[in-house]
């Protein structure tokens, strides 16, 4: 989160905005949805070449976590320019400017209220959940959030120096899956040594135990109390009720469903490998 709000702040945007990444791919950088979005933004391709994200040496730089949020960033910044609203912002993005600007002539705004009965279910529940979010951040800042430090957690550096970076600083344990899964690709091929990567600062070293830290879904590792490997899902669903139900833990889950963004009705889910 830290990583966004500084990028936020730099480009004067509404701090608020660091949940987007959240709410769009569970902060996966290699989440894709069903409608071929990729990314922690979920760029669509058409969107991502047209803010310069494109495939570089077999990488798709919506993978790539700098790149990736730069591009974000001036997107937003673009459609508040347009809009002139910041709801109108987040629905433009979930939803694309043109079904907005439509909208709003069919009655989408009145009495400056927006009337969400416009608004495709999706995008109502995405603008609803962006604002609970804020809400709950907000809520608990001084009693959960304030035990993590307000420093600078990962570092921006030439992928040819983080060797030399890591020793210098006495920083430990960092495994390819650890950079692999903060920056979206994998930062060691040479065709990439190039690219602008991040690495996790002393801050980040000294306050989390880096060898108990797993980004990666162990295949081997099966499930005694799973019986069966999918689940269709039921009406009411949801990803806290279904990990409760066959006690997994949501990591599991994304991890299991990367392209499942929202439960639906007649969903065949992973369950256990």
């Amino acid at each position: 989160m830290k990583f966004y709000s500084d990028l936020l702040i730099a480009n004067n945007l509404p701090i608020d905005l660091a949940v987007i990444p959240l709410l769009e791919s569970g902060n996966n950088p290699n989440a894709a949805s069903n409608k071929k979005a990729l990314g922690l933004w979920q760029f669509i391709p058409s969107t991502a070449r047209e803010w310069s994200l494109n495939r570089v040496n077999g990488l798709d730089e919506r993978t790539d976590v700098i790149k990736s949020t730069i591009s974000a960033l001036s997107y937003l910044n673009f459609l508040y320019n347009d809009l002139k609203d910041w709801n109108l912002t987040l629905i433009a993005y979930n939803w694309g400017i043109g079904s907005v600007k439509k909208s709003i002539k069919k009655g989408l705004i009145k009495n400056g209220v927006i009337n969400l009965s416009y608004l495709p279910r999706e995008t109502q529940k995405y603008l609803i959940n962006f604002h609970h979010l804020n809400y709950l951040i907000r809520k608990h800042s001084n009693d959960i959030l304030e035990k993590y430090p307000n420093e600078e957690y990962l570092k921006k550096i030439k992928q040819p120096e983080i060797k030399n970076y890591l020793e210098s600083n006495g920083i430990f344990n960092v495994s390819e899956d650890l950079l692999r899964h903060i920056n979206g690709y994998d930062i060691y091929n040479p065709v990439h040594q190039n690219r602008e990567v991040l690495v996790p600062s002393q801050v980040f070293a000294n306050f989390f135990d880096l060898k108990k830290i797993s980004y990666s879904w162990n295949k081997n590792n099966k499930k005694s109390h799973c019986t069966i490997k999918t689940y269709l899902s039921q009406r009411n669903d949801s990803v806290v009720k279904i990990v409760r139900k066959f006690k997994i833990s949501i990591d599991d889950f994304n991890e299991m469903n990367p392209t499942v963004k929202y439960i639906r009705p007649g969903m065949s889910l992973i369950i256990c490998k």
